[in-house]
């Protein structure tokens, strides 16, 4: 056994760490180079890419606060997503 833990030892060490300071989070794939950990400390949502090649990439989004008018930003959620599908190339 080398003396630098696994990739896989890696993950699973932060995991715990996550568990005992009780930071909700999950494991999930949605890169073909990398497993990660979703975090979700109170307002805030953390990507932790584990990559193959041994990196590590981490993404922190920050909530603003609540909306002053909730359904219209949700509505804006809705028209944004619509406008953004209309304007990808069809396959």
């Amino acid at each position: 056994m080398s003396a630098s833990p696994s990739k896989l030892d890696r993950l699973w060490t932060l995991s715990q760490r996550l568990t005992a300071a009780g930071v909700q989070h999950e494991t999930v794939v949605y890169r073909e180079d990398a497993v990660s950990i979703v975090a979700t400390p109170a307002g805030e949502y953390w990507e932790i890419d584990f990559l193959d090649d041994g990196g590590l990439d981490v993404e922190i989004y920050t909530s603003k606060g609540l909306e002053d008018d909730p359904h219209a930003a949700v509505e804006r959620l809705i028209a944004n997503a619509n406008a953004a599908a209309e304007t990808e190339p069809k396959r």
